[in-house]
């Protein structure tokens, strides 16, 4: 395949992907965020819980297989896979990695700024506590340097959720006939960290809206490069055969 093919192809792959992800990907992820509120709002979270965790044990030993979709290093093994299976370009590589990755680390962010306890911790019958600001006074807290490092107080949101799906919107872009089933293991990927007593469904749902809005952020920016760049090499190919058609004139 020639470099011109190859830029028409990733063009094209540009052009579909973007247009299904401007709208849809980043209002779902709006509308996950205001049903995660709903639900906290509603107190919700722990009769959501308790439904799930009634699921047969097969649902539950299938998702915990699929919690590396959302892991830093399962996220690795999977973007290396992708290259060397597809052949995808560095560039192609290093938008996979920005969208999980990415996604990941503003769900960290948000739990630097977030408190809340994380549903294993709970003692029988409490109630899952509101999320609260980490820099805000609280007499039922620890000082901030303590609440920022515990792992038991960062359950909300979820970063394995969104790390999760970041990674399967950009895969979406490249293998555009896999998006439901990239989407489908990061659902999953999201439900192992419910039965796991790690998040709560609306820790895990604002995770994902995270992971849509960040991994189509990423996506369309890089498109937009891959359309710069395919402009100039057009034009300079439409340059160099100006240029030889005058020398033949000549």
């Amino acid at each position: 395949m020639s470099a011109v093919q190859q830029s028409q192809m990733d063009d094209g792959m540009a052009d579909s992907g973007e247009r299904g992800d401007r709208l849809i990907l980043p209002r779902s992820g709006i509308l996950l965020i205001v049903l995660a509120a709903a639900i906290i709002g509603l107190r919700l979270d722990a009769a959501l819980v308790t439904v799930l965790q009634s699921l047969p044990r097969f649902v539950s030993s299938g998702a915990d297989r699929l919690e590396p979709f959302g892991h830093g290093f399962g996220g690795v093994i999977l973007i290396l896979t992708a290259v060397f299976a597809a052949r995808l370009s560095l560039r192609q590589a290093g938008m996979l990695a920005l969208a999980s990755y990415g996604s990941g680390m503003t769900a960290n962010l948000i739990k630097l700024l977030v408190v809340r306890r994380r549903p294993g911790t709970l003692q029988p019958g409490e109630i899952p506590e509101f999320p609260r600001f980490s820099f805000l006074p609280d007499e039922r807290l620890p000082e901030f340097a303590d609440r920022v490092i515990s792992s038991g107080l960062q359950s909300f949101p979820s970063a394995h959720t969104a790390a999760a799906f970041g990674l399967a919107v950009s895969l979406g872009t490249q293998f555009p006939h896999c998006r439901r089933w990239w989407m489908f293991l990061a659902a999953g990927c999201g439900l192992q960290r419910i039965l796991a007593l790690r998040h709560y469904p609306s820790d895990v749902l604002v995770g994902a809206g995270v992971g849509l809005i960040v991994g189509t952020v990423v996506a369309r920016r890089f498109f937009k490069a891959m359309e710069t760049s395919t402009s100039s090499t057009t034009l300079k190919l439409h340059v160099i055969d100006s240029d030889d058609v005058y020398r033949h004139a000549a």
